[in-house]
């Protein structure tokens, strides 16, 4: 029943229990995650904390594997970005700073490419939804109403009521 119950939730959010604007923000916020390089508690304290929110978590996720991808091509750029921002000499106190504090030197910050990466994508992200917005509010209604059509959508959403009948018993 896990499977089934873990595919319900999913179609349940392609259906569109989301609003414009949670999907448009987990576009964005999802993006964020992506660009950061993996393996670090950076990466994972974003994860989390974006996780956390009333947002599209389908489209946190999909944003994020679409973004992972596009984070290799833009490596050159990041390091380059990152490399300026830890260099200012006015921002080297901070930074020394920083990195003295126990768990802070697990983000990674100090490297290059997650700092271009964390600061591009904090600044993209308020671009790209308020791109995404208007195309979300045009595409997703269509595409919900395809979903609930199917037959897997339906199926599931009878498994729904099977379920509560086999717990009430």
């Amino acid at each position: 029943m896990f499977f089934v119950r873990s595919l319900r939730l999913m179609v349940r959010a392609l259906a569109a229990e989301s609003t414009h604007k949670q999907i448009a923000a987990g576009i964005a916020l999802g993006m964020i995650v992506g660009l950061v390089p993996k393996g670090n508690l950076l990466a994972f304290m974003l994860l989390t904390g974006i996780s956390s929110l009333r947002i599209s978590l389908p489209a946190i996720f999909f944003s994020t594997f679409l973004f992972s991808w596009i984070a290799t091509l833009l490596d050159p750029l990041t390091d380059r970005i990152g490399e300026i921002v830890l260099t200012q000499s006015s921002l080297v106190p901070f930074w020394t700073w920083l990195y003295d504090h126990p768990l802070v030197p697990w983000t990674q910050f100090n490297n290059t490419i997650v700092m271009g990466s964390l600061l591009l994508g904090v600044i993209a992200s308020y671009p790209l939804y308020r791109i995404t917005l208007p195309l979300v509010k045009k595409y997703e209604p269509p595409f919900s109403v395809r979903v609930k059509k199917m037959r897997l959508t339906k199926w599931l959403f009878g498994a729904e009521w099977i379920e509560r009948i086999r717990t009430a018993i």
